[in-house]
């Protein structure tokens, strides 16, 4: 009787284990599933994994810094706007690598008209920007831009922006000045991609 209640007592500590198991690889595989977006993790924003940013040709009533301070896209009257000519070049450095998926640019009014991205680049200005090829260029429909809060989407390449320690944009518009209103950068840490990998590799 005794061999019973212990084959039996023993019997159900394997199946509490087995459920165990069982209930945290559905956990995982469930994570997963609720972090994943077409394929891949929930895009978030990036500006809080800002470690540096610097805007040439900025005005010193109108920085960079200013619509970017709060790590959040900027709801603050600041506002970013070009000086000497149209023409703005965000330097913007990670303090990780992360994934780019896509931006969000507010302007009110003379927003930009076209993008040139670049990324991982050592040191880059006004001067040196021909010496490299781009990584995307993005002609800007109208309807690309966000205005009184909505939020529009620019879709960058879904392979070419993986691994991103700094990105620099240039930016340009048909006005005498360009301005930005807010700036968003989304996309993933890849760290954290990795790490839900290799989460779903073990559950397999």
């Amino acid at each position: 009787m005794r061999e019973s209640m212990m084959c039996h007592t023993g019997c159900s500590n394997v199946q509490k284990q087995y459920l165990s198991l069982s209930t945290l690889s559905s956990l995982i595989f469930i994570t997963i599933g609720m972090a994943s977006s077409k394929g891949g993790m929930q895009d978030v924003s990036l500006l809080e994994h800002i470690a540096k940013a610097q805007c040439l040709n900025e005005q010193d009533e109108h920085t960079l810094q200013s619509i970017l301070s709060s790590k959040a896209r900027n709801t603050s009257p600041a506002y970013l706007d070009s000086d000497a000519d149209a023409e703005l070049l965000l330097n913007i450095e990670f303090n990780q690598a992360v994934r780019v998926r896509s931006l969000v640019i507010q302007a009110q009014d003379r927003g930009p008209a076209k993008l040139r991205l670049r990324i991982n680049c050592s040191a880059i200005d006004f001067t040196n920007f021909e010496d490299s090829e781009d990584t995307q260029v993005i002609e800007l429909k109208a309807d690309q831009i966000s205005k009184d809060g909505t939020i529009k989407l620019i879709t960058l390449h879904p392979t070419k922006f993986n691994h991103v320690n700094s990105l620099h944009i240039l930016v340009e518009s048909d006005h005498d000045n360009t301005r930005i209103d807010a700036l968003d950068i989304l996309g993933t840490l890849v760290h954290a991609t990795k790490n839900l990998s290799g989460l779903a590799q073990q559950a397999d």
